[in-house]
C-alpha cells in the first residue's frame, strides 16, 4: 500500500499503471541515460563542503536550482535522501516514476492543483530527515522566475537555502523548451556548482516572499553565471 505523507498519497509501484508501456520504459531509460551521462563527464564540483557542513551537523537543506539545469543535479544528487515536489500532470507523472527510481521520495502537487497539501507532504518529509529539492522555476516557468514554494518552506522551518547549479559543455539545448534544458552530450566537460547556505526570516507577508524569491533569483543566476564560464559554455 502506498504511504500517506501529510494526507497525500505517494506514488508507488502498486499504483495503477495509468501510462501504459511508457510508464515503465521511460524511468529505466533516463536512469541509465543519467548514469552513463553523469559518469562519462569529466565534472568538476566545486561549493559542496557547504552541504558536507550540514549534513554532518544534522542539519537539512532545501536544495534550489533552475529547471533547464536538472540533468546532471539529478546524477549528483542520487544516493542522498531527497524530497520534492512534481506536478500532477500526466509529464509530472513520468518525472514522478524516474525520480522514484533515483531515490527521491515524492509528492504531487503544483501552484493551481494541490499545492498547499503538497507543501505539507513536503514539510514532513523534511522533518522525517529528507533534504528538499526544488526546481524554483518549474513546472512551466517562467525561465529563471523563483517561485514561493522554497522560499515558504525555508521561513516555516529555519533551515537555510542552498543554490546548486550545473553547466557542462558541449551540450545540447532544447532552444524552444521554455526551460532552456542542457542535455549534456558524453564525454563533455561537467560542472556542479554550490553556492552558500541562506538562512531567511519568518516573515511571511506577500512583500517578504516576493523580496527574498528575488534576491534567490539573483544569488542563483550569478551561481549559474560563473558555472557556466568554468565549463565554457556560452548561453544564446
Amino acid at each position: 500500500m502506498s504511504d500517506l505523507i501529510g494526507g497525500l498519497k505517494m506514488p508507488s509501484e502498486e499504483t495503477s499503471d495509468r501510462l501504459g508501456v511508457a510508464g515503465w520504459i521511460v524511468p529505466q531509460f533516463f536512469r541509465a541515460l543519467l548514469r552513463i551521462i553523469y559518469w562519462a563527464a569529466s565534472l568538476k564540483v566545486s561549493g559542496v563542503e557547504a552541504f558536507d557542513r550540514l549534513e554532518s551537523s544534522g542539519k537539512k537543506a532545501i536544495v534550489v536550482f533552475f529547471h533547464g539545469r536538472m540533468f546532471l543535479i539529478l546524477g549528483h544528487l542520487k544516493g542522498y535522501k531527497y524530497c520534492g515536489i512534481v506536478s500532477p500532470s500526466r509529464d509530472g507523472e513520468i518525472l514522478t516514476r524516474v525520480l522514484t527510481r533515483l531515490g527521491f521520495k515524492i509528492v504531487r502537487g503544483s501552484s493551481s492543483r494541490g499545492g498547499a497539501r503538497a507543501m505539507i507532504g513536503l514539510k514532513k518529509l523534511f522533518e522525517d530527515g529528507y533534504h528538499a529539492a526544488f526546481p524554483v522555476d518549474g513546472p512551466r516557468g517562467p525561465l529563471h522566475v523563483v517561485k514561493p514554494g522554497a522560499v515558504y518552506l525555508a521561513k516555516k522551518t529555519g533551515a537555510p537555502l542552498l543554490p546548486l547549479t550545473s553547466s557542462a559543455k558541449p551540450a545540447h539545448i532544447f532552444s524552444k523548451a521554455w526551460d532552456k534544458f542542457i542535455f549534456p552530450y558524453p564525454f563533455s566537460r561537467g560542472v556542479i556548482a554550490y553556492g552558500e547556505p541562506i538562512y531567511l526570516d519568518s516573515d511571511l507577508s506577500e512583500e517578504a516572499v516576493k523580496r527574498d524569491c528575488i534576491m534567490l533569483q539573483e544569488e542563483l543566476l550569478k551561481l549559474q553565471a560563473a558555472a557556466d564560464r568554468v565549463a565554457g559554455y556560452k548561453s544564446s
